[in-house]
């Protein structure tokens, strides 16, 4: 679908994602935590400029409109359309120097997830998607956009599949282990755990992963990545299955058959703390 046909608040946001992930850069020298949260969870500098430009921005693109964000929280505005905003997706990555992070943006209105932008600057890429235009992946180091096509399902013996554990090391964190090994015992080709739950989504839809499962997430971990792997045809839902336009409490995402593979596996197991 040629890119000139996409809403024009999609191509504010791209720039704006952009914008935030040359505040991350691909250089992590700088990268150095300056306060603690939950659990071994920690916020750094980054993390802060990040949000602070993403912030201004909505307000310069999108005056009033809502924004929930994940460091400083609900600012209330008017009007039907609310922006989800993760400055820096995979802190604990981006602290330790491992490229496997990006800026999450993504907007719900009355109709459900509307617009979102992933940029992961050490990887060279940004997922969009606007509902009903498809997603689109373009190339930071040429420019280059592309469409990302209708994923098709793969068996659950011949699917890579992407998890994740909580900040807080509590029992959840053996539940998800027994699910890992009962995924791999099913078997399948393999589960990776790589650390940002938007990038997971996206990869999901581009074709890298064939299915991801998670527990205990927030809403500006998930609303961007769920409408680009929605547009690609990715069933995304709770574990149980339940169908919600924003699942955060925990989350399944697969193509096709997969997901009611999955689900065999792990539908049910919500997190009773979620």
């Amino acid at each position: 679908m040629p890119e000139t046909t996409l809403p024009s608040d999609r191509d504010a946001l791209r720039d704006l994602a952009l914008e935030a992930g040359t505040v991350l850069g691909d250089d992590l020298s700088g990268a150095l935590a300056v306060a603690g949260k939950a659990g071994t969870e920690f916020v750094t500098e980054a993390d802060r400029r990040s949000e602070e430009l993403v912030l201004s921005g909505l307000a310069r693109l999108f005056p009033g409109e809502p924004v929930v964000a994940e460091e400083s929280g609900s600012h209330p505005g008017h009007g039907d359309r609310t922006w989800y905003v993760d400055p820096l997706d995979g802190t604990t990555n981006y602290a330790h120097g491992y490229p496997f992070y990006c800026v999450s943006i993504g907007a719900q209105d009355a109709q459900g997830l509307a617009l979102a932008a992933v940029c992961a600057p050490a990887l060279g890429e940004c997922y969009l998607a606007a509902r009903g235009y498809g997603a689109q992946l373009m190339s930071l180091r040429t420019g280059k956009v592309r469409d990302l096509p209708v994923r098709q399902g793969v068996p659950l013996d011949a699917a890579l599949l992407a998890t994740g554990f909580p900040y807080v090391r509590d029992e959840l964190v053996s539940r998800n282990t027994d699910l890992v090994r009962a995924l791999l015992q099913a078997p399948c080709h393999g589960v990776r755990r790589a650390g940002s739950a938007a990038l997971d989504l996206c990869h999901v839809a581009a074709g890298r992963l064939d299915g991801y499962w998670e527990f205990r997430l927030r809403p500006w971990d998930c609303a961007a990545g769920t409408l680009v792997a929605r547009e690609c045809g990715v069933t995304v839902t709770r574990v149980s299955g339940e169908s919600e336009e924003l699942p955060h409490a925990d989350i399944l995402a697969a193509p096709g058959e997969l997901h009611a593979a999955m689900l065999t596996v792990i539908g049910g197991r919500s997190d009773p703390c979620g």
